[in-house]
C-alpha cells in the first residue's frame, strides 16, 4: 500500500482518534492509570469535525471534559487498554487517518481479584503483563492500514530522541513529541516529527489553540 505523505483537506475523510487514559483494575476498586485529561485528543477531534471530517473518538475514562455533540463526531467510551484496542479494531474499516493521543497503560495486572483486596499484608507483589500496542497494530495493518498514522510521544528526558525512535519502531508517519508537563494541563507545547525528516515546533498555548495549530501544520504541508 502506498502511504500518502500529506492530506491538504480532511473534509469528508474518516478519522479515528484515541484519547484519555486507560484504567487497569487489579480488584473492583483499585487500578493502574495516569494523569491524562484526554483534552488534547478531544480538542483535536472537535477541530477535525469542524473542518468537515467524519470523526470517531475512542475516549478513555476522563472526568469533566467531553466533546460537544456533533452529527459528524461519534464518541465511543472505554475503560481499559484491551477495551480501547477492541473498539479501535471494530471501527478501523474505511479510516483514512488515525491519531493516537491516548495515554494507554503499557501494562495491566496479570490477575484481577473478584473481591477487594484487604490491606493486612505489610507488602504485596503485583504481577503485570503487557497490554496490546494499539497504534503499532494500526500502523502495521498491511493493505488495510490508514493512509496516515499519527502518534504522540510523552517523554521525561531526551524527548526528540525517544520520539524519533518511537516513530520508526512503530511504523508511524508522524509523531507529536511533548513533555510530561503537558499531561493533565490545559496548555501544551509540542514538536511534530515526520518519517520524511520534517520537524515543526509549536510553542506552548491552550490546547484548544494547539489542536488548531497541529491540524494547520499538517494540512498546510504541500500535498503529493
Amino acid at each position: 500500500m502506498r502511504v500518502s505523505k500529506y492530506f491538504n483537506n480532511i473534509r469528508g475523510k474518516k478519522i479515528l482518534i484515541t484519547a484519555g487514559p486507560t484504567r487497569e483494575y487489579w480488584d473492583p476498586v483499585r487500578y493502574l492509570s495516569n494523569g491524562s485529561s484526554g483534552l488534547m485528543g478531544i480538542t483535536l477531534a472537535q477541530e477535525a469535525a469542524k473542518l468537515g471530517a467524519d470523526v470517531i473518538l475512542v475516549l478513555g475514562p476522563v472526568r469533566g471534559t467531553i466533546p460537544r455533540r456533533r452529527k459528524n463526531l461519534k464518541l465511543v467510551r472505554v475503560t481499559s487498554a484491551q477495551e480501547m484496542d477492541k473498539k479501535v479494531q471494530d471501527h478501523l474499516e474505511g479510516v483514512q487517518l488515525f491519531v493516537g493521543t491516548a495515554a494507554v497503560s503499557d501494562y495491566r495486572p496479570a490477575l484481577i481479584s473478584k473481591q477487594k483486596l484487604k490491606d493486612k499484608p505489610a507488602s504485596m507483589a503485583l504481577e503485570l503483563t503487557r497490554n496490546p500496542d494499539i497504534i503499532a497494530k494500526v500502523a502495521r495493518r498491511g493493505p488495510h492500514r490508514p493512509s496516515v498514522v499519527i502518534g504522540f510521544a510523552l517523554e521525561t528526558e531526551d524527548v526528540m530522541k525517544h520520539a524519533a525512535e518511537k516513530l520508526k519502531e512503530k511504523g508511524l508517519d508522524w509523531i507529536v513529541a511533548n513533555r510530561e508537563t503537558n499531561m493533565g494541563s490545559p496548555e501544551g507545547a509540542v514538536t511534530m516529527l515526520s518519517r520524511w525528516n520534517e520537524r515543526i515546533a509549536i510553542a506552548r498555548m491552550p490546547k484548544e489553540r494547539l489542536a488548531k495549530q497541529i491540524w494547520k501544520v499538517f494540512l498546510d504541508r504541500p500535498a503529493l
